[in-house]
Parts: structure tokens; C-alpha cells; sequence
């Protein structure tokens, strides 16, 4: 018998439950109980949701352990909703709650999910219409910091860190095990190997057939520890390089994870699908873009989809038709990637992992680092190609999970998005023509955003100094486009430090950094005067 006929049947005597009260794009779970012999993870059971304005959300339950199934459940509009399970083990199907109330978030950082702005397909939006300049963190072993300690005070006070300077995007798998640089547990803030598996059995010895519930109880408060600071979590799938055993590819074993993770984590606003941590180590693309469709196939909300560093898979047309943005890990070209790639597809580009912030602390981690100033400027020279920015630092960002003291690098990028959000960021555009030595986003005629570098000595011990016509000069800007005066606004990218000084109109200009900025770089913002 089919679900539908099911359904139909059942539809005449169903069993209701108390009506509840629920906040907009807030969780809530519907917790069933019942008995089968069958793999509890293979039971079909899905929630109907009926609300205000004929919506209608089609949510798939999960297994949670003992004799429960829950339907997980975030209403997307404020009134009247009401429930009807349907499923083929009878003591699940046919259940109720024709009462459920949606009333107003009280908290004012939830926004709904996250979209594509259909009107500015380079940049993202929120369900309830507000802006999201992203600005990311690669926390990809949050889940998995303290995991045996209730009160999971070290993923708090990483959090809590990461909300303070402003970031909303975190970089995360949904499970790793171990890394290779720094394999076993070399001190007290290395959490690999990990403490729980997330499938059945062990890492060794595993049971691809069964999830673990209890670990993903545990993944639960994590996901709504960032739900309350309004922090999305781009949730990755898969990871290659991290010792972990999955199930076979292609077989009934990955989908179930793949379908489970998706009915778990789909009711919370604050998630996007990433099919895996670097994927392009995924050799069979046609299996990726099985896995993304059924992702997208078991998701009621349609959540957005990447894949994590990715080239082939983005720029082949038979295949990225499942993706809604690009997160790319370019280390070379990233400026001129920027622009190619926006060219390519009208779609919100991501630079996830260009620099890799050494530690305050020298610790066992990925050998690759760099000072904070490069990361500052990798930044800069990011946003201001027409992309978004993902932050790197040595000592959280994998299985090493240390957030004390604050990276030099935090503070800067709470300077960074203070400035760079308050400009009309979505109309602007990559204008790397109306600029000589740094990169330029603009609207011509009305504002311009550009990097300001100091210029390396011509002879060791030469002092910088300023500039005339014809002379050395550290940015050269086409400013033909203004009707008249505007005003120059000086931001020491490193102190946060401001000066201004009038353009007089029309014309090319050439600029220096203020003198007191010394070695600072600095960010260039001209606005028209009206």
C-alpha cells in the first residue's frame, strides 16, 4: 500500500495530541514512541504541516534512541499550524496536534533560513528579508571540543568568542576523527581522536548499519548553541583527510547517513548543507551529485548547498545545478578567482581557507601558518573582489581546540565587517579598472571601497614618503564618474583608526595612507557628497 493510500486511510481515525505553543524559525521536536523489528534507522515516518496562507512543510522524522521517533519542526510563519504523521508502522502514523500556535522569536539575531538575494545573486539574504554579510569561522571540530562534559564549556566559550566579534558563519563537520599531523591526544585541548563515533560500534570496528543518537544528541546543543547567537553552521558531511571510516560509497549505508543528518538538522534556520570538507577528494562526481540530490530530495526546507572546495564539480553545468553557492579554497589567485568565478555563475562566492593563523600558543596543528597581517589582507582583498571571507586560526580550527588568548587576528575582523556591512555591499561590484594598486568595489559615482597597501622600500632603510604627480604613489584611483565632491574616508585595518579629507570631484587621483598609519594597510572608502 502506498504512503498516500496510507495516509488516506488513516486519515479517519487519527489519535490527536495537546496543541502547543512554538516560536518562529524556532525547533521544536514531536516526540513518538513505538516497537518494530525492523533497523529503527530505516522507518519511514514524516510529519505534514498544514499553517497560515495554505503553507505547507513536509518534514521527515528520525530515530532517537529507545522507542523514539521525533519530528523535528520549525515554523517558517507566524498563526495557526497543524500536524498529521504519516508512516507504515502503525503506532506512528496517524498522529495529531491540530494546535499548534507560531508566535513571534523573541530573540532579535534569528532571521529565518538562509537564501540567495534573488535580486542580488552574489550575496545572501535572510527569510525575513534581513541583510547577511557573511563573515566566517573554521571551527570544523566545534561538535567534538568537551564532548563528555555537560556543560560543554569549552564549545561555549568558542562560541560566545566567535559571536562577540562579530562572525555568523561557522565552517563544520558534522563528524572527523583524528588528524594526521597531530595524531593522538597531545594535550589537553586535542580532542582527536574524537570521543564518540557517529555511527554504530567504533571507528575501528564500526556498524555502518546504525547512527549513534547519543552523539548527535550532543551535535543538538551545539546547533543551538549557534541558533541563539545567530551563527549559521555550515554543516560538512564528509571529511577525507581526517581519518575517518565511512560506509562504502554508493552504498544503502552512506545514504542512510546522508538522509539522517538531513532530517535531523534540517528544521533548524541556521544550517547549509556542504557535501564534504575539501570534496574534491569525492573522485566519482556523479556519486557527489546523487548525494547533494538526495540531500535536496530529503529536505522539506530547502536549505542552501555548497561543496567545499570544489572546481570541477562548480564549473561543470551537468552537474552544479545542485548547489546555490561556491566555497572555494584558493590560495593562489583569489583576488582574479573572485571575478572569474562571478562571471561564471550569478551565485554567492566563498574564499573558505586562504591563510592559516599561527597560534598565540605554538602547538601540535597543521604546519602551515601565517601571520595575522596576511590574514587581515587576504581578507580585505577578498571582500573587496566581490566574495565573502572564511577565518583561519591554527589553534581551534581543527581537533586542536584552544580559544585562549583571542587571536590577534579577531579583533580586526570585528573592525573589518563594522566598516565593510555598513556600505551598500550588495549593489556593489568588483571594479579592478577603476583602480592601480589595490583592489576596487564600487558603485561608480557614488562609492568606491579599495585596499590601500604601503608600497616595499626601493632601497633598504628608504623612508616611505608622500608622493606627487608622476611619482611613486600607492593607489591610483579613476574617480571620472562623480558629479561632484565627496569625501575620503581613511581606515587603519589593523587599529580601526579613521581620518577624512575632501575629493574636490571628477578626476583621477592618486593617494598615500595617512603618515601616522605607518606599515598599517588601510581601507579606502570615497562617498559622493548629496
Amino acid at each position: 500500500m502506498s504512503v498516500g493510500r496510507l495516509f488516506f486511510i488513516a486519515a479517519l481515525a487519527v489519535r490527536a495530541l495537546p496543541g502547543i505553543s512554538i516560536e518562529q524559525y524556532r525547533p521544536h521536536d514531536f516526540t513518538f514512541h513505538a516497537q518494530t523489528a525492523r533497523n529503527p534507522f530505516d522507518v519511514d515516518i514524516r510529519g505534514e504541516f498544514n499553517g497560515p496562507g495554505h503553507a505547507r512543510i513536509s518534514v521527515p522524522g528520525f530515530y532517537a534512541g529507545g522507542d523514539r521517533w521525533i519530528v523535528r519542526f520549525s515554523p517558517t510563519a507566524i498563526g495557526r499550524w497543524s500536524l498529521t504523521t504519516v508512516s507504515p508502522v502503525a503506532a506512528l502514523n496517524a498522529q495529531s496536534v491540530s494546535d499548534i500556535d507560531c508566535v513571534k522569536d523573541a530573540n532579535p539575531l534569528i532571521h529565518g533560513g538562509l537564501l540567495v538575494d534573488p535580486a542580488h545573486r552574489h550575496h545572501f539574504i535572510f527569510e525575513d528579508g534581513s541583510r547577511y554579510f557573511l563573515m566566517g569561522y573554521e571551527a570544523d571540530w566545534l561538535w567534538g571540543a568537551d564532548m563528555k562534559d555537560p556543560g560543554r564549556k569549552v564549545m561555549h566559550h568558542l562560541i560566545d568568542q566567535i559571536a562577540a566579534r562579530g562572525f555568523n558563519h561557522v565552517m563544520v563537520n558534522v563528524y572527523a576523527h583524528d588528524t594526521s599531523w597531530s595524531k593522538g591526544h597531545q594535550n589537553q585541548w586535542d580532542y582527536g581522536p574524537s570521543e564518540m563515533y557517529v555511527f554504530g560500534g567504533t571507528n575501528d570496528h564500526p556498524d555502518f548499519s546504525r547512527l549513534n543518537p547519543a552523539f548527535f544528541d550532543i551535535y543538538d546543543g551545539m546547533m543551538n548553541a549557534l541558533l541563539d547567537k545567530g551563527i549559521v553552521a555550515n554543516m560538512m558531511f564528509k571529511v577525507y583527510n581526517k581519518l575517518v571510516n565511512w560506509p562504502p560509497p554508493g552504498s544503502a549505508d552512506e545514504a542512510r547517513y546522508f538522509r539522517y543528518v538531513t532530517a535531523r538538522y534540517q528544521a533548524y534556520p541556521n544550517v547549509v548543507w556542504d557535501f564534504a570538507k575539501e570534496a574534491y577528494y569525492e573522485r566519482d562526481k556523479q556519486l557527489e551529485k546523487s548525494l547533494l540530490d538526495l540531500i535536496r530530495a530529503t529536505d522539506g526546507y530547502h536549505r542552501l548547498t555548497t561543496a567545499h572546495d570544489n572546481d570541477v564539480y562548480d564549473w561543470n553545468s551537468s552537474l552544479n545545478s545542485d548547489l546555490d553557492f561556491r566555497t572555494d579554497q584558493e590560495h593562489d589567485y583569489w583576488k582574479e578567482m573572485m571575478v572569474f568565478d562571478r562571471h561564471l555563475l550569478p551565485w554567492p562566492i566563498v574564499n573558505s581557507e586562504l591563510y592559516y593563523e599561527r597560534g598565540v600558543d605554538d602547538l601540535p596543528t597543521y604546519p602551515v601558518k601565517q601571520d595575522w597581517q596576511d590574514v587581515i589582507r587576504g581578507a580585505y582583498e577578498v571582500y573587496l573582489s566581490g566574495g565573502y571571507f572564511v577565518y583561519y586560526y591554527s589553534n581551534t580550527a581543527w581537533d586542536l581546540v584552544k580559544p585562549d588568548p583571542e587571536p590577534p587576528g579577531m579583533p580586526r575582523f570585528q573592525i573589518l565587517k563594522g566598516n565593510l556591512s555598513a556600505l551598500p555591499y550588495w549593489l556593489m561590484e568588483p571594479k579592478p579598472e577603476l583602480s592601480a594598486g589595490g583592489p576596487c568595489l564600487a558603485i561608480p559615482g557614488e562609492v568606491y571601497a579599495c585596499l590601500v597597501q604601503p608600497l616595499p622600500s626601493r632601497r633598504p632603510g628608504m623612508r616611505r614618503r608622500k608622493t606627487t604627480l608622476g611619482n611613486q604613489r600607492e593607489i591610483a584611483i579613476n574617480l571620472n564618474a562623480l558629479a561632484g565632491p565627496a569625501t575620503a574616508e581613511w581606515v587603519n585595518i589593523w587599529s580601526g583608526e579613521k581620518q577624512h579629507s575632501p575629493v574636490d570631484g571628477p578626476g583621477v587621483y592618486q593617494f598615500d595612507r595617512p603618515d601616522n598609519f605607518e606599515d598599517a594597510p588601510a581601507l579606502l572608502i570615497i562617498r559622493a557628497q548629496h
